[in-house]
């Protein structure tokens, strides 16, 4: 099979979503498996979990982690959050885990795709885009800041700077792209198409404000995510229409739990995206303007099975 080449401007941009992100895994992997590198990714949360072996190009490492691992204390639970500060195991799946699961962090130094996690200042509220070759500390943490979930993790420090979750500012790069004037752009999403947050109860504003009451923007930042969110649906469905982006979604809802426990449960999400990417590829090839030449041909056979 021939090395797809991808537009020099088009960039990859996966939504977070906790465990949800097994959905991710398995699209990234029939990439991976098809030899479908696209030259930048940006990724929230658990979108920048998966972006780092995407960007390492070790299909199948994602899914043996978060299955192999759900249930091992140094992974999710009250150990995993005494040692790294949130109830999912950062330290462990970023550090740890390499001596177990083999990282290639040759290739995803120098493998020449660009990575940017997002994560959210804990004092401003804004969203931080930190890049990999571009920091004065160690990537790793912007990729653990980025998936800190709030209310379950403690801050992480970068430049005496407290970041969490970068799906609290910011749930999909999007508007920065747009911004950095990426002309393709492909967004792999853990939502289906038309679906929108509701606004939040009065006990989890409580919650918040006990919290973060200390910190007033990064408050304000929880209390209008779900608006914010929305508002940002709303965009990606009229770019979308627009054949502006390209939006590779869940067909159907998924209604495992955040932190959900039944690996037979988390396997047949990531078999969903393995399987419903492969069919989405004819479809990201035209919006990528790779037709007509032998990349048509690839993708269709890959398509085909």
């Amino acid at each position: 099979m021939s090395k797809i080449t991808m537009p020099d401007n088009a960039i990859l941009l996966l939504e977070g979503g906790s465990l949800r992100g097994l959905y991710t895994a398995g699209v990234l992997d029939t990439f991976m498996e098809n030899d479908i590198y696209f030259p930048a990714v940006a990724g929230v949360s658990a979108g920048a979990l998966n972006a780092m072996n995407y960007a390492a190009h070790q299909p199948g490492r994602a899914a043996s982690i978060n299955l192999r691992y759900r249930h091992d204390g140094r992974y999710f639970g009250p150990k995993a959050a005494l040692r790294g500060g949130s109830l999912f195991g950062l330290n462990f799946m970023l550090h740890d885990v390499k001596k177990e699961v083999p990282f290639d962090e040759e290739t995803f130094a120098n493998g020449g795709m660009r990575m940017i996690a997002v994560a959210t200042n804990a004092e401003t509220g804004k969203p931080a885009y930190f890049e990999k070759g571009k920091t004065d500390f160690d990537f790793n943490e912007a990729v653990r800041a980025s998936a800190s979930l709030p209310l379950a993790s403690t801050p992480v420090m970068i430049d005496g700077q407290p970041y969490l979750d970068g799906g609290c500012s910011c749930p999909i790069a999007l508007n920065w792209a747009l911004e950095q004037g990426f002309e393709k752009i492909v967004v792999v999403t853990t939502r289906q198409k038309g679906f929108r947050k509701t606004m939040p109860g009065q006990r989890m504003i409580d919650l918040y404000d006990d919290f973060y009451g200390d910190k007033p923007l990064f408050l304000a930042a929880m209390l209008t995510q779900e608006m914010r969110y929305n508002a940002l649906m709303d965009q990606l469905d009229e770019l979308e229409a627009a054949g502006r982006v390209y939006c590779l979604r869940p067909q159907e809802p998924i209604t495992i739990g955040r932190f959900e426990g039944d690996t037979e449960k988390l396997l047949d999400l990531y078999n969903r995206g393995h399987r419903e990417s492969r069919e989405a590829l004819v479809g990201m090839a035209a919006y990528l303007d790779v037709l007509p030449s032998r990349c048509y041909v690839t993708f269709c056979r890959v398509a085909q099975g």
